[in-house]
Formats: structure tokens, sequence, C-alpha cells
């Protein structure tokens, strides 16, 4: 076994403050009709809560312990448990556009339907740590800030392979990426069983990227003259990071959904199946938003208008854009405070552009998302708010936390 991590699964369950936690691992995060409608199945078996995880996933809180097994069944009978054995390792992080952004070089579901498959029928990679992570990217870099383990990144000339950030040489036809994918996977596998057991990222390794690259036989990239673009000139709602409609290159639309505080219930799942065409996927992002793509342009106001009759947020401008927060109170046995209840008296007072801002019941930070502009951090002695200009502030309660925040932060 590499790295006894313990992360959850749907056949591995956490046990959290508000009972048990499942969660379910969608590659290029898509789901299907059916996958919703079991997913709203399984969660009538808990509190019926459902969360959008950083992660491009789906978490199901409140489970009885005993209801595991049949949790399993529910769940597998919708599709998302091709391999049991894989359950906790298919972590494939993919613009949720796949392609289809103006800036975007490839189109990727393949690519990332071919790893995923030749992951799960790869018996020597069953044992990869839960926090492995994966990732294809369409060349829009709309992944970026987000870090993964290996990195199949599109270019003109094929897919270069990046690990741990850094670029290496190896660029490879789009036939060959998913075998690529899982021979770096291999690598990491043996370099971790060989010299440091229990490592979970290449970034635990000791100069990792180099000494994984020179394992698989190729260079690294002079970071200032090679590798993926950086982010330039993209706009975050390119990237569904945002709510809102949003022009493909191919003239349809995509339509960008946000679940409030990326949490859905029964009813709008199954809602939201019902939205769904035969054979065609929503996908989910890192930023926990819900994206339908490939929408004709005429359809997408209705489509955006039938998601906000399902309690969905389709207005960049909305205060909701960009707020999040961890479990909090009464369901992480961690939290101080009830994060989720002040993010949602916070949601009113934002603006239009406000930065992203989240909110943390302990140290542990979860879900915090990178580069956050505001964050909010329950410890011992109070509630510390830190934002991009300024030095950091604490506030005794929530409610002091949130009239701070309706006062600007001195510069030193």
């Amino acid at each position: 076994m590499i790295g006894n991590d313990a992360c959850p699964g749907v056949l591995r369950l956490h046990e959290a403050a508000d009972g048990y936690l499942a969660r379910v691992r969608l590659p290029g995060g898509r789901i299907d009709a059916p996958a919703m409608h079991a997913v709203a199945d399984a969660s009538e078996l808990g509190s019926g809560i459902v969360e959008l995880t950083s992660r491009a996933g789906l978490q199901l809180r409140g489970l009885a312990g005993e209801s595991a097994e049949r949790v399993a069944r529910i769940l597998g009978s919708g599709g998302l448990l091709p391999s049991p054995a894989h359950d906790r390792v298919r972590n494939i992080a993919a613009p949720p556009l796949g392609g289809r952004a103006a800036d975007a070089v490839a189109e990727i579901d393949a690519v990332v339907d071919q790893l995923d498959q030749a992951l799960c029928a790869d018996a020597g990679l069953a044992s990869l740590p839960g926090r492995f992570l994966f990732a294809v990217d369409d060349g829009s870099r709309a992944l970026d800030p987000i870090v993964a383990d290996v990195e199949l990144a599109a270019g003109r000339d094929g897919f270069r392979l990046c690990l741990a950030g850094r670029a290496t040489r190896l660029v490879v036809a789009p036939a060959d990426a998913a075998r690529t994918g899982i021979a770096a996977a291999h690598a990491f596998a043996e370099l971790v069983a060989a010299e440091t057991p229990g490592a979970w990222r290449v970034s635990d390794l000791a100069d990792g990227s180099r000494r994984l690259a020179e394992r698989l036989g190729v260079g690294l990239c002079d970071p200032s003259t090679a590798g993926p673009a950086r982010p330039g000139r993209m706009s975050a709602r390119l990237g569904g990071q945002r709510p809102g409609q949003i022009a493909q290159r191919d003239g349809r639309s995509a339509v960008s959904a946000l679940p409030p505080l990326a949490r859905l219930d029964p009813g709008q799942l199954r809602g939201l199946a019902e939205l769904l065409a035969p054979a065609t996927t929503a996908r989910i992002s890192p930023w926990r938003t819900l994206i339908f793509v490939d929408v004709p342009s005429v359809t997408a106001p209705a489509l955006a208008g039938r998601l906000a009759e399902l309690g969905l947020i389709l207005s960049a401008e909305s205060g909701w854009a960009g707020l999040s927060a961890c479990a909090g109170l009464g369901a992480c046995a961690r939290a101080r405070v009830d994060v989720r209840a002040a993010a949602a008296k916070r949601a009113p007072r934002r603006g239009d552009g406000a930065p992203l801002e989240h909110w943390s019941g302990c140290e542990r930070r979860c879900g915090e998302p990178p580069r956050a502009g505001i964050t909010v951090v329950a410890t011992p002695d109070g509630l510390v708010l830190t934002q991009a200009v300024g030095e950091p502030r604490t506030a005794a309660s929530t409610s002091a936390a949130l009239e701070l925040l309706r006062t600007p932060a001195v510069t030193a």
C-alpha cells in the first residue's frame, strides 16, 4: 500500500460529526443523468446534503454506518463505481469546458476517458494514494493554479507531460497520452516504494519532479523558457469559475451555475438530471460550479432560467460567486464556529468583482481555494481575517468578523 492516507471514497467512508461521509470521484468532473439520480437516491440514506468538492467530485453527508453497502450498491448502479479496487484513485482533473473554450487547442474528453479506463484496468495502481492527482489540460490553462502530480498538457504539437507543475521535454500524440500518464504513475509508485514509503504526492519526494522524470528517461524543461503557458488573457468566467453563459469556440454556449456554498439536495439533483439530454453530461468544476456544455446559444437563456428555478446562481455579480466555506460546526468535530451560517450572511454584502473568499472553521482550512483574496479562519484566539492588503485582523465572533469585513483593511 502506498501512502496510508485516510481519504474517503464510496467504499471507505469517513466519520464526521454529522455522520459518515462518502466521496464520489468524477474523472474530468463529468456526470450524467443516471449518475445524478443515483447520487440523489444514495443521499437520502443520510442527511440529503450533497457537496461539490474542490476536485470536481461529490460528497454525501450524514450517512449511517450501516448504510455503507446500500450506498455503494446504489452509486454503482449509476456507473459511479466502475472498479471497486480503484474507487479512491480515479482523481483526474480537467478544464470543465473540455476543449470548448476559445483558447483551447485540443478536445480532451476522449483522453480523460482513456486515462480513467487505463487506470481502472491496472491492478498495480489500485493502491495509489487517494490524494494523488492526474490532470488533462486542453491548452487553456483553465485549471491554474491547481498543480497535479501527473499532467498531460495539450499544445499545438501534442500533449506534454508535466510532473508536479514542472514541464518535461516529453510530448506525445493524443493516442499515447493516457499510456504516458499511467507510466508516470507507475514510476511514482516505484520511487515511493523504494525510497519514501508513505509519500502521497510527487511534491512529498525530495526533488520529486526531477527524479521522477529521470526514472522515466526524460528531462525537465527550463522553467524560464518552456512548459505550458501560464494564465494571461483568459477570463475567469471562461473556465467556468463564475456563473453565467460562456461562448464556446464552435458557436454554441456553455451555462455555468453555482449552488450556494456548493450544496445540492436530492430534489435539485433530480431536477438537474431532467435537464440533461440523453447521453450527455454536465460538468462540475474545481470551483464548485456546475456547467452544461454544447447548449445552442438561442436556448441558453431558457436553460439558465430553469437552473435558477432550481435555486442555483446564474449571475457572476451575485455575492455567492467566489464565496465558499468548509463544513463547519456541527458537521466537523474540529470546527469551532458555524462558518457556513456566517458566509451566508456575508453573501448579500459582497459586490460584483469581489475576490475569492473562504471561511474555515479551524486551522486546517479545508476547501480553501488557491489564491483566495479573503480568508477567515477560526482559531483558539478568535477568527483571523486575512485580505490581499493590510495586516491580518482578529475578531472575537462571526458577527464581529462580518463587521470587520465591512471596514477596509489598513495598509502599513
